[in-house]
């Protein structure tokens, strides 16, 4: 009973107001799943070597996994970093990567970070309201062509959405 009195409190300024209370909206597993589709198709349509492609939500939570049949060990692993380092910065880390050298003559230290990378292929992952919602990261391919799959991921799930 005491629970839902302070759930009552915190939410009247809000029912007072006429406003909505804040809804956080989480990466689903068919999202997930699309991300992985759609950079499957990107990777068919130009040819490239197969890739190991790592979802997690916004919390820096493992979704979904993929390994193509014939990728290598360290794929794996880049895929893994390069999503979470995505969800829990909401930046691409080829963006951080422009961050990181903005100034040459002093590095911000971004790749001395643990569970952090700066290398290309980890993209944001943002929902149809524009909520960032996880990461996706793609390695296996040159870096280059890793974005842009984890990109074509990205705009296969929004298009599903919408």
């Amino acid at each position: 009973m005491r629970k839902l009195r302070f759930m009552v409190l915190l939410l009247l300024p809000a029912a007072v107001q006429g406003a909505d209370p804040y809804v956080e909206e989480v990466m689903t597993l068919q999202q997930a799943q699309d991300l992985i589709a759609g950079c499957e198709a990107y990777a068919e349509q130009h040819q490239l070597p197969a890739v190991s492609m790592a979802v997690y939500d916004a919390s820096g939570n493992l979704k979904l996994f993929a390994r193509q049949d014939g990728t290598t060990v360290a794929t794996i692993d880049f895929a893994h970093i390069k999503a979470r380092t995505a969800a829990i910065t909401a930046l691409s880390t080829n963006e951080l990567a422009s961050i990181e050298y903005a100034d040459s003559t002093r590095p911000l230290g971004i790749p001395h970070v643990d569970a952090l990378t700066i290398v290309q292929g980890g993209v944001p992952v943002h929902s149809v309201s524009g909520q960032h919602i996880g990461g996706f990261g793609i390695s296996g391919a040159p870096a280059a062509h890793d974005e842009a799959c984890g990109l074509a991921g990205v705009e296969r799930m929004r298009a599903a959405l919408e």
